[in-house]
Order: structure tokens, then C-alpha cells, then sequence
């Protein structure tokens, strides 16, 4: 039997969690959830992932993020299987740490966003490890009620613009309470993958449709450009030739060709040793050190970073 639809599109908001196998501690201490923060964080250095709410229970953890590229399943695989090899060398321990795949239902961001943000910052309370959800350290309501201290990757300011940038009313906001709406979502979340209104579920169902037309549950298809699709856009944002990106060049060239290396292994999801046999260079290590040197510069370099994100919206066009 095929696993349930992976539903991924550029722009998708979820909420996942993932538990212990056998309900087995994935948190033995402070060590393990600075090592799952951290893995949180290379995310949005590898992929641009916009975390909102997180919270790590000792067998458990909730995130609510939003995905850029459409890439969800990557990002979890990286997410879960790195976070596992570091647990188990940590702790001299082997196998699976998580009794599976992740559990990941698709958000409508602007009706319920701010509920499931609560819903994730509840937890500590509801389980009854706290009184109040700030008291709590592995949760990111501290950064919201705070405002100190705020990871980069941590995206705080989109929930608060909408209590008037008042940490204080959002604050209240989770404190008053679950609506019976959204628990009542939770308890049967088993048999319903997508929280939104009408409008936004037959909007989903039309795009799963149009990606798996004869069943379904068919297994989740994502639609990724190639890698010359990518290369073409490169070159038309830096006028310069395709062959010039492939086999190097000066100036210009070598920024764009620097630009390519990163969003061919971003966009197309492939690894650095493939990514190398496409530009023809010898060493996977010379790709990575490309890949660092554009998301360093995206950073500082605001006329570079227009032009990475140009060639990713033009990409992002020919996209469903």
C-alpha cells in the first residue's frame, strides 16, 4: 500500500511533529535540543526554511514552518536523519530514534497560523511541565513574549504584526486558550492532513488532482525544475552564456556561475557530488565552499542577494 499524499508546493506552511519510537526519549538533556535547534537552523541556511513556533518535549517535538521551494520531505529527511546520527553518536547508541515519518498537516497561513502557533506553545502547559508557556525553555514562546535573543531562522515578527507588534497581547493570546475548534481539528487530524477554510481545501484538492490525476493516494510527486532550467535562468538574470556557468569564467561569470552551484543543489535537490559532475569540477568539497561563499553573501550583499532571489521567482513561475 502506498503512504499517504505528501501535499508540497513553494510558499506551504505545516505544521509537523514527529515522536520517539516506542515512545522513547528523543531529548536526553540540554546537549539534544541545542543539537535539534541547531539542526533547525541549518535549515534555513540550506533551504531558506522559515520556522514560526517550535517546541521539544523529551519524546516529541512540533515545528510550524513555511517552505520556500516546495521541499518539505528533503528538509525533513535531513531534519530527522541528521538529528538521529547525532543522538545516537552522542549517546553511543544506534537505530531508528523516531517511530517514523514525520506527521506534517498543511496550514492555511493567513486564517490559522497564529492558532497553531498557540496549539505548539501549549504543549509544555498541557502536559503540565509548566504554568506558563514562557517558563518553558524549549519552546520559542520565551523569543515572542521576550523579544531578546531571537534566532535569525526564528520568524516572530509575522505573528506579532498581527497583535499590533504586542508581545504582550500575543502573550495573552496563547495564554487564554485552544478555541474547541482547533482541538476538536487535532483529535481527528488523522483523517485530515490540510486545517483552512472551504476555499483553501479545494484549492489543495485541485493541485494534488493535477499532480496525481489517476489516484488519490498515490506517493507525493514534486514538481522541481531541471537543471538546465535553473542554468537558463542564471544566465538570463547575469547575461552571460550557459557555457560560462558550466566551464567557469572571470568576473561576472564567476559570480554567476557561483550563483548556479547553489540553487542547482538547492532547487533540484541534489547532493554536492552531483552537483559537482554537472559543472565539471573535480571536487564535491569546491561546491560546498561555493555553496557557503553565495549564502554569506546573500546575507551582507543586497544587490547579489536581488539577484539570487530573481532567478529563484523566475524558476519559482514555471512551478504549479
Amino acid at each position: 500500500m502506498s503512504r499517504p499524499l505528501r501535499i508540497e508546493f513553494p510558499g506551504a506552511v505545516y505544521h509537523v511533529m514527529n515522536r520517539g519510537t516506542s515512545r522513547r526519549k528523543t531529548f536526553l538533556g540540554k546537549a539534544d535540543y541545542e543539537e535539534f535547534l541547531r539542526t533547525l537552523s541549518e535549515t534555513h541556511e540550506l533551504w531558506g526554511v522559515e520556522v514560526f513556533a517550535y517546541c521539544l518535549m523529551d519524546n516529541h517535538y512540533h515545528v510550524c514552518l513555511r517552505t520556500p521551494d516546495g521541499n518539505l520531505s528533503r528538509i525533513m529527511r535531513h531534519v530527522d536523519g541528521l538529528y538521529t546520527q547525532r543522538f545516537n553518536r552522542a549517546h553511543r547508541s544506534d537505530g531508528p530514534l523516531f517511530r517514523g515519518r514525520y506527521k506534517a498537516l498543511l496550514i492555511d497561513a493567513d486564517e490559522y497560523l497564529t492558532a497553531v502557533v498557540r496549539y505548539i506553545h501549549l504543549n509544555p502547559v498541557e502536559g503540565g511541565f509548566v504554568r506558563e508557556p514562557d517558563a518553558y525553555r524549549w519552546s520559542s514562546h520565551r523569543f515572542y513574549s521576550s523579544g531578546k535573543d531571537i534566532p535569525e531562522w526564528l520568524r516572530t515578527g509575522e505573528i506579532l504584526e498581527r497583535f499590533s507588534s504586542d508581545p504582550r497581547a500575543f502573550h495573552q493570546f496563547v495564554r487564554s486558550g485552544n478555541d474547541d475548534g482547533i482541538r476538536e481539528f487535532y483529535a481527528r487530524s488523522r483523517r485530515s492532513p490540510v486545517l483552512g477554510g472551504e476555499r483553501f481545501v479545494e484549492r489543495i484538492r485541485q493541485h494534488v488532482s493535477r499532480l496525481t490525476p489517476e489516484h488519490p493516494r498515490y506517493e507525493r510527486r514534486e514538481v522541481r525544475p531541471g537543471v538546465d532550467d535553473v542554468l537558463r535562468e542564471v544566465a538570463r538574470v547575469y547575461q552571460v552564456a550557459v557555457e560560462n556557468l558550466v566551464r567557469g569564467g572571470r568576473g561576472q561569470a564567476s559570480e554567476a556561475r557561483k550563483a548556479a552551484m547553489y540553487l542547482v543543489k538547492r532547487l533540484c535537490d541534489l547532493t554536492l557530488a552531483e552537483t559537482a559532475e554537472h559543472f565539471g569540477v573535480g571536487s564535491y568539497g569546491a561546491v560546498g565552499w561555493a555553496c557557503h561563499a553565495v549564502r554569506s553573501a546573500i546575507k551582507v550583499d543586497g544587490p547579489f542577494r536581488e539577484r539570487v532571489e530573481q532567478v529563484q521567482a523566475l524558476i519559482n513561475q514555471q512551478k504549479i
